[in-house]
């Protein structure tokens, strides 16, 4: 038994160094030997005995961190239904946007989530687009589905469109808050708190996604090949 809990406490500490090492330098500029030193692992081979790939790796840090996010969204979900709100789009933006505001994090216990999901969203075939396939998104999966049903008067390509445009605003904002927040360190005092952050950004958030298409957009709609 002693064996499997160290094997564990091993590969989590093999996970968050390299979110935090994925966050600070990109995907890309980061070697599973680096991860492994970093880590104060003497086999430098020890990313690869626990996870195999970089790809498996990065999943793993998707999944340490957003399955508790999930379960928290699952919950407002079931709450929203239960009050018959499961339908009302600012309360979805609520359940997307406040679990992810909770992830900052502070200067004293930091986070480097929010900076690694931005730059993995840059490296090709990495990030988990499919919110379909893992169990892991499954409360992002509901959230996107039950939102763009709330937009089903947008023509279908602005509807797509909108879920990015908010996704993106959601996460450079926060990625950047999240170095800004270990940046000014514990004393600062012109940081608003959590919850103003998580009300404005679904403000935010809901102006992008129900942004009236206008006259000229639509001309471009209607004479594009479709």
């Amino acid at each position: 038994m002693i064996g499997v809990a160290e094997n564990s406490d091993t590969r989590v500490r093999l996970i968050e160094v390299s979110e935090r090492l994925f966050a600070e330098r990109g995907i890309n500029a980061v070697s599973l030997r680096e991860i492994a030193a970093a880590a104060g692992q003497r086999n430098t081979s020890a990313v690869a005995y626990h996870f195999g790939t970089k790809r498996a790796l990065v999943d793993a840090v998707y999944e340490h961190r957003l399955t508790p996010t999930t379960c928290r969204q699952l919950r407002m979900l079931e709450s929203l239904d239960a009050q018959g709100r499961g339908k009302d789009l600012r309360s979805l933006a609520e359940v997307l946007v406040r679990p992810m505001v909770e992830r900052l994090g502070s200067p004293e216990h930091p986070s480097w989530f929010l900076r690694f999901v931005a730059n993995a969203l840059y490296v090709e075939e990495i990030a988990p687009f499919d919110l379909s396939a893992q169990e892991w998104t499954r409360g992002l999966h509901l959230i996107r589905t039950r939102i763009e049903d709330c937009l089903r008067d947008l023509p279908e390509e602005i509807r797509a469109d909108r879920w990015d445009f908010f996704i993106g605003l959601l996460l450079h904002t926060l990625a950047q808050r999240e170095r800004l927040l270990q940046a000014r360190g514990a004393g600062a005092q012109d940081r608003p708190s959590q919850s103003l952050l998580a009300a404005d950004l679904v403000d935010a958030g809901l102006a992008v996604l129900t942004a009236e298409v206008s006259p000229a957009t639509r001309r471009v709609l209607d004479s594009s090949p479709r």
